[in-house]
């Protein structure tokens, strides 16, 4: 129980995929695999699932995800496959297979009820209910639906509001930022990237903090201000990595390509492109 509850603060503070998550979280699957207490271990693979995610081996992280929702099926607990379809919908995005993606986030918002999963926040480290509106927002945007993309990223951000979990509201406005310069809606993004710089700093969110400084600075890229808004996405690459990540390394890449280009540097953008295309092969 200590091992699991300290996975869940590292994560948020030091980022999914830092070594101290992995560390924490190996040590209680090995201690539940010893008391053989297979409903306490899901959470513990669940807190795994994110790291190898994050640090970009989605073979891994997919096969915990199914896992999980084995696991869940198994229990026949409503609140365990809420958190197993949300787990297999996220790997199965990262992997493109996007209509199977879809059809378990849905089935993850349909498990789901504020009230009855409120406490599942300090378990997981966020709620699993704004988790699966802020996936399946992105999902349904490259589905090529963007208006019910942006209802269920509001959805989100309401709920992350009503709940008062600051982890959850970093993370579902770090999606929202994603999504609004997906839309090429550079106002909205630079909003929600405020927000999420001004939280993450107050919190210690090292991860968030670092999404929301490559959003800031895309934001000021295309506005015309890529003097100020490059070094913001280069600072906000750096501190990403630095958390151990590696899962949007060929997305922030694609953004500070853009920013260059903006700036009338299109041998640098592609530069930067070659090296977003060549991370991309190794996830």
């Amino acid at each position: 129980t200590l091992q699991r509850a300290l996975g869940a603060s590292l994560l948020t503070t030091r980022g999914f995929a830092a070594p101290e998550v992995e560390h924490v979280y190996t040590r209680a699957r090995a201690l539940c695999q010893r008391l053989g207490d297979t409903r306490e271990i899901f959470p513990v693979l669940f807190g795994l699932f994110g790291f190898y995610l994050v640090r970009g081996d989605l073979r891994t992280a997919r096969e915990l995800a199914e896992h999980l929702l084995t696991l869940a099926q198994e229990h026949h607990d409503p609140a365990l496959l809420l958190h197993g379809h949300r787990a297999l919908g996220d790997a199965l995005f990262r992997l493109g297979e996007l209509v199977p993606a879809r059809a378990h986030l849905e089935q993850g918002m349909a498990l789901y009820h504020p009230q009855q999963h409120r406490a599942h926040a300090l378990l997981y480290g966020q709620d699993p209910g704004m988790g699966c509106r802020g996936f399946a927002a992105l999902v349904l945007w490259v589905l090529g639906y963007p208006d019910q993309a942006l209802q269920r990223g509001e959805e989100g951000l309401s709920l992350a509001h009503e709940l008062a979990h600051p982890f959850s509201l970093a993370f579902i406005l770090g999606q929202m930022s994603q999504l609004h310069g997906l839309r090429r809606e550079w106002p909205a993004v630079q909003e929600a990237a405020e927000a999420l710089m001004a939280l993450a700093r107050e919190q210690g969110f090292a991860q968030s903090l670092a999404a929301s400084l490559m959003n800031w600075g895309r934001t000021l890229a295309a506005q015309g201000r890529g003097e100020v808004g490059i070094p913001q996405l280069r600072q906000g690459l750096a501190a990403y990595l630095a958390t151990g990540a590696e899962l949007a390394r060929p997305l922030y890449l694609a953004w500070l390509a853009e920013a260059y280009g903006a700036g009338g540097q299109p041998a640098e953008g592609l530069r930067v492109l070659a090296e977003a295309a060549a991370a991309a092969q190794n996830i």
